[in-house]
């Protein structure tokens, strides 16, 4: 595991350089989330992130979700300092510090397939799952439970021994 961040990573987005101010820190984020993701869609494997754009309080529930809290009330600041990092992570897979991995996933009896893109040395993990004209975000978190960082890379290890 490296210890440094790749340099394709742009600065986390702080609160605190907005003079804690959360009204403006949303407002940009927003901007962020806009620019990677509405204005100039990334790809991946030749196909297009998707996200969910129903209106939750204004803006995409997707953007709701990877800036808050299982609450969908209260920020979760370290997924919102990294919003910037979801779209490069996926960009950059083939980098040795993104670990990457699939897996079938079983909901309300239908499987998918998802993809799993951790920066380790970081703790932060996007999932994408496949669909049929695109890869659907799922989600992008700050991994800071150690029992779930560890069933992670058992799950990024037992991938790379089926390879």
């Amino acid at each position: 595991m490296k210890d440094s961040l790749p340099p394709w990573l742009p600065a986390l987005v702080r609160l605190e350089d907005f003079d804690g101010d959360a009204v403006i820190y949303i407002k940009n984020l927003f901007e962020i989330f806009s620019h990677d993701f509405i204005e100039d869609k990334p790809e991946y494997n030749g196909l297009p992130v998707l996200f969910d754009k129903a209106d939750e309080n204004g803006k995409p529930r997707a953007f709701n979700h990877i800036t808050t809290d299982s609450d969908r009330v209260t920020l979760d600041l370290r997924r919102c300092e990294r919003i910037g990092w979801i779209r490069p992570i996926i960009e950059n897979v083939n980098d040795p510090a993104v670990l990457f991995w699939n897996r079938e996933h079983f909901a309300k009896s239908q499987k998918s397939n998802r993809l799993y893109f951790f920066l380790e040395c970081d703790n932060f993990l996007v999932i994408l799952e496949e669909k049929k004209k695109g890869h659907f975000m799922i989600t992008a978190i700050y991994v800071d439970n150690p029992h779930q960082k560890q069933k992670h890379l058992k799950a990024y290890e037992e991938y790379k021994k089926r390879q």
